[in-house]
């Protein structure tokens, strides 16, 4: 069975890639990268090159999509390169469907993401990401904090 490694184009995920090492074994079970990006800034549903019209229309948009884009075949990189077996995707998505949704798909075992510290009553306003996964998902989510 997979696990799915959730991230974001963040300099957390690196964090995150090294607990992944960490506490996962090459060959055991292959992984599967997901990064979503919000479907505001989403000039893509897959890596594509951008036209001169959608540079011109969407800057920041394509700036994100690229960015994301780097970071996940990065991590796929990085992971592969430790002898993890690998695959990865991205989509436009909010993260906590993306997650749960990728989850159930691949069957996985285990789901591992980060976490972001917030204040007691930003998580009131808004819960954390993580915890809104913990709650719709019957795995085991190992959380990693934010340095």
């Amino acid at each position: 069975m997979p696990v799915l490694i959730a991230l974001d184009a963040s300099p957390a995920s690196l964090t995150l890639l090294d607990l992944v090492r960490r506490y996962c074994r090459p060959g055991e079970q292959p992984l599967h990268v997901l990064l979503a990006i919000d479907p505001d800034f989403a000039v893509h549903v897959r890596p594509a090159s951008y036209t001169e019209q959608e540079r011109e229309e969407y800057p920041a948009a394509c700036d994100e999509q690229q960015q994301a884009e780097r970071a996940l075949a990065s991590a796929i990189g990085t992971l592969r390169e430790a002898g993890f077996e690998c695959q990865g995707s991205m989509v436009a998505a909010q993260p906590v469907e993306a997650i749960v949704d990728k989850a159930r798909a691949l069957g996985c075992e285990l789901i591992v993401m980060g976490h972001r510290h917030l204040s007691r009553l930003g998580r009131l306003l808004d819960p954390s990401i993580s915890a809104k996964v913990i709650d719709q998902v019957d795995v085991p989510v190992l959380v990693c904090p934010a340095t």
